[in-house]
């Protein structure tokens, strides 16, 4: 699955350079993603046995998200276009598995497994159909929807964390909107780029949504 650098990130508004780094605004922005990571990381601290696994992998998938989206918008290298849409893929499917197994009231133990076998299919799909990436990133939102209006019905909501998550996807839409190449708020050149602040907002809605579905230490972790 090879990309020609300085081909990616066409649609995000950010002139295109020839440097290390193609579009250096939205490469460097990327590592939001890579900051909460961190912060949910350091977090295991204060979290209970129960909660450390799940906090674990999703802190280690936005840390995946953040280098995968800093080298799509950055070096550009073979693999930054799958590494980008896998890893960002990968958090939206690991939300919406949680919240269904929750509202389920399935063994989390199976939770690794189905984990394991979405990425696999959803890698092999990216890499024999590279163009693949809107019709699969529409099927995970719409999957990770119906997977919060099932786990809603079944409570367990941190429901501050899940308004704020709420306020943080809207203002990321907004920003990837007036942040795509041809709108009127768009230009190039500019140090200032909404596209960053798409990744900035999404990245904090993530992490505040694993925090509002993230089971409690009182939940039976069977």
């Amino acid at each position: 699955m090879e990309t020609l650098p300085g081909t990616l990130g066409a649609g995000d508004c950010e002139a295109l350079g020839s440097g290390w780094l193609i579009q250096p605004v939205n490469a460097w922005s990327s590592l939001a993603y890579a900051v909460v990571g961190v912060f949910l990381l350091a977090s295991l601290l204060s979290t209970r046995n129960r909660e450390r696994t799940l906090t674990t992998v999703f802190g280690l998938l936005l840390v995946g998200t953040g280098i995968g989206s800093f080298l799509y918008h950055g070096p550009q290298s073979p693999i930054a276009h799958f590494a980008h849409d896998l890893s960002f893929l990968a958090a939206l499917w690991f939300l919406a598995l949680l919240n269904l197994t929750a509202a389920s009231h399935l063994s989390r133990k199976a939770l690794p497994a189905v984990f394991v076998a979405v990425i696999v299919v959803l890698g092999a799909a990216l890499l024999l159909w590279p163009t693949s990436t809107n019709i699969h990133t529409g099927l995970s939102i719409v999957a990770l929807g119906v997977s919060d209006i099932l786990r809603r019905r079944a409570g367990g909501f941190a429901h501050a964390w899940h308004n704020a998550a709420a306020a943080a996807i809207l203002a990321s839409l907004l920003f990837n909107v007036l942040g795509r190449t041809g709108a009127s708020t768009c230009d190039p050149d500019e140090l200032f780029q909404f596209h960053g602040l798409w990744h900035t907002f999404s990245a904090l809605a993530l992490g505040a949504y694993f925090l509002a579905v993230l089971p409690s230490g009182s939940e039976d972790p069977s």
